[in-house]
Formats: C-alpha cells, sequence, structure tokens
C-alpha cells in the first residue's frame, strides 16, 4: 500500500469519528436555568429589553407578562413598554386603570392585529387587576414607542388643548385632517413631508401652553401631552422617508424609551419588540436599531434578551387574517431546549461564556430566526439572520418548539 492511499485511510478514519468528537464537546447544560425564575438583573440596569423571534407565536406573548411580573416583583418595575405606537397604548394603559370595556378590546387599541390574542387580552387583565390593589404611586402602567400611526396621539393631544384653547384645537384638528389610519397607507411620502412644518408648529404651541395645560390639568398630563404632539411629527416623520424608513423609526424608537427613563419614578424600565429592535448590535447592515442605540447611549444600563426556536409555528398576517406557518431552524443554541425541562432554558451569556465550550457557540454567529408580521417567503436567508449572541444580548431564553397565537376576533 502506498503513502497515498495510507493517507487518504487516515482521513476517512478522522472524519469517521468527527461527530462523537463533537458530541463530547457539547455546552454543559448545567450552566442554564430551566425556571425562568432564576432571571436576574444587574443592579444597574435601567431598561431591561425582551426580543421575540416572531411575533405571531404564542409563547413570546406569554414570555412577555411572565418577564415583566418577574421585573415587577424583583425588581419593582412599573412600565411596560410594547412596539406599538404612543397614543394607542395610552388607550390600553386607561383600560388598566379601570377604563371600560373588556381586555380583548383594549388589545384592539394596541392598533397591530398581531396583539388581539388570548395571551394579549391574559397580560392586561393580570395589569388591571395588579393596579387594583396597588399602593398609591405603585400602580403598573402600559406605554407605547412606536409612532406608525396617529388617530389616538391627535384624540389625547386634542381632548386636552380642546380645553385650553378651542380656536388653537380647531386650527390643528384641521391641518391634521390628512393625517388618520384609514388613509395612512394610501397617502404619498410628499403628504407626510409637507405635514411636518406644521408639526414642529404643533410642538411649539403647546410648549407655549404648557402653563394653561398645567394649571387645567398637571404637569403629567401637559408632558403626555406634549408627547403625543411630537409622536404626530415623529409619524410624519419615518412616512415621508423613503429608503431610510427603518433608520428614522429605529431613532425616534430610542427617543421614547429614553422619554419614559425621564419621566418614570426611577424604577426599570420593560420593554419588548422584536429581537431585531431589541439587540445591541444590528441584525441587518441597513440601519442602526433600537438596541444598539440604547446600548450606546446607556451602557451597561441597558440588558437585552433575546429569544429562538428550533421549530416555530406562527400566525403570519394576510390581507385577509392570517395563517399558520412553520419554519425550522436548527443551530447550536436550540439544539440543547429539546433536552431540558418543558422545553425552553434561561442562559445568562456572560455567565456562561466563563465555560470554553459556551464560549466557543457564543461567540460565534447564530442564524436565529427571524419572522416579522407578514413573512413572504420561508427561505432561510430571507426568515433567519445570522448574529453573535455575545455582541447581541445580555441573556436568551430558547425554546425547543414554539405554537400560534391564540387570536381574537
Amino acid at each position: 500500500m502506498n503513502i497515498r492511499k495510507i493517507s487518504a485511510l487516515i482521513l476517512a478514519s478522522c472524519l469517521a469519528v468527527l461527530p462523537a468528537g463533537c458530541a463530547a464537546a457539547d455546552p454543559d447544560p448545567a450552566l442554564v436555568q430551566t425556571n425562568i425564575n432564576a432571571l436576574t438583573i444587574p443592579e444597574q440596569v435601567q431598561v431591561v429589553g425582551l426580543g421575540e423571534a416572531s411575533h405571531g407565536t404564542k409563547e413570546y406573548q406569554q414570555l412577555k407578562a411572565e418577564i415583566f411580573q418577574i421585573l415587577v416583583e424583583n425588581y419593582g418595575c412599573r412600565t411596560f413598554v410594547l412596539e406599538s405606537d404612543f397614543g394607542n397604548a395610552l388607550a390600553v394603559d386607561d383600560y388598566i386603570h379601570g377604563g371600560e370595556g373588556t381586555a380583548e378590546e383594549a388589545a384592539v387599541q394596541i392598533g397591530f392585529r398581531i396583539y388581539r390574542t388570548a395571551e394579549m387580552a391574559a397580560l392586561l387583565d393580570w395589569m388591571r387587576a395588579y393596579n387594583e390593589t396597588a399602593p398609591e404611586g405603585t400602580d403598573l402602567h402600559f406605554y407605547g414607542m412606536d409612532m406608525q400611526s396617529a388617530d389616538n396621539s391627535k384624540a389625547y393631544l386634542f381632548r386636552i388643548l380642546e380645553q385650553v384653547d378651542p380656536d388653537l384645537c380647531a386650527s390643528y384638528q384641521e391641518r391634521f385632517a390628512f393625517l388618520n389610519d384609514t388613509d395612512m397607507f394610501d397617502l404619498s411620502t410628499d403628504a407626510f413631508a409637507q405635514g411636518l412644518p406644521d408639526a414642529e408648529k404643533l410642538i411649539q404651541d403647546v410648549d407655549q401652553a404648557q402653563e394653561q395645560i398645567t394649571e387645567t390639568f398637571d404637569a403629567e398630563t401637559f408632558a403626555f401631552a406634549r408627547e403625543c404632539a411630537v409622536s404626530i411629527y415623529n409619524c410624519c416623520d419615518i412616512r415621508k422617508s423613503d429608503g431610510d424608513y427603518n433608520d428614522v423609526r429605529d431613532s425616534h424608537m430610542t427617543e421614547k424609551v429614553l422619554w419614559f427613563l425621564e419621566h418614570g419614578d426611577g424604577s426599570p424600565v420593560f420593554i419588548s419588540g422584536h429581537n431585531g429592535h431589541i439587540g445591541k448590535s444590528n441584525f441587518t447592515l441597513y440601519y442602526d436599531c433600537l438596541g444598539k442605540r440604547l446600548s450606546e447611549q446607556l451602557g451597561d444600563r441597558y440588558f437585552a434578551i433575546g429569544t429562538d426556536a428550533r421549530s416555530t409555528a406562527f400566525n403570519s398576517q394576510t390581507a385577509e387574517g392570517f395563517d399558520e406557518k412553520n419554519v425550522e431552524n436548527k443551530n447550536d443554541l436550540n439544539a440543547l431546549a429539546a433536552k431540558t425541562e418543558n422545553g425552553r432554558y434561561y442562559i445568562d451569556l456572560a455567565a456562561a461564556s466563563k465555560d470554553s465550550r459556551w464560549q466557543k457557540i457564543l461567540s460565534k454567529k447564530q442564524r436565529l430566526t427571524t419572522l416579522n408580521v407578514g413573512s413572504i417567503t420561508f427561505l432561510k436567508m430571507f426568515c433567519t439572520s445570522k448574529i453573535v449572541p455575545l455582541d447581541t444580548f445580555d441573556a436568551m431564553i430558547v425554546y425547543d418548539t414554539v405554537a400560534p397565537t391564540t387570536m381574537n376576533p
């Protein structure tokens, strides 16, 4: 047998035993927690972000409530901020403070149809029940950091302006009649661009009326009325954008989160949105996401939690309603989930990375599931994103399988 044949046999033997060698190098499962209550947040953290790999997934919507409740009970958190329109969320906040209607009707106010679910209604009912017995000053709030719609921001602001300056209110009601949620997607970018000067003037006029608003109502009402005016400006600004829509949107969402910090009681603020917004590094080359901006502004005062699953069944939005879809995406992180209790685990990335096997996994690119409200194609390159976990999240909650949300009418 010549040297070339011997070398080939040795190479074939090495390749044959490679899988066994890989199995021996599996990460230590003892470094993960199957009880989510084990979640701990560093003392200096002011904003906790929870990402979801898919908007239409039951477990991720339930996880919002689960993590928020832990933060309320263990860290004194009072503020829940969703990837939802600022004005829309104020209507939901009214419900959890004893307002009329049902939790299902309040969920409709969020605006996005993907949140009209039994899971979201359960969260709102829990917040309402909590507030019924909460001592004064410790009540919970439901807020929104987005600004893709305008009707509820207009309604809140104009209700205030009408009390202090009816003529000014009527003038702006006329000027912003074009900016309504029904016609929003039919307007040209030019229409939004033309609305920006009026929106800027609106903010100035609200500032001029600060003393009247504060005397008639209070300082908090003025602050929220002014931020509604800012949201109207933001709405025009992002919708007049073309190629930079997402960049402008995440920039304004960052401003909203910082505004909630400024106007809060000093307790941590909980925010929730897609993984692509929450992560500390960008999921795409095309714009800087909310989480990256918050990380740059707050440093270690921002704590980001990501999610992923090996098998994702979810509700994908269509023009007619929702279709249940499924995407499979196995990576080094979710491969472990099937071996854990309840098919999920929590991992603190900094702590786990001290183990060499986890360090190898967490410091290399992993392909995470990335599904939005409506998914056009299920080719892997379009429904996943490659990220380095250690660069992107402080912690992750990883599932083996997840199911679609329970949609309400």
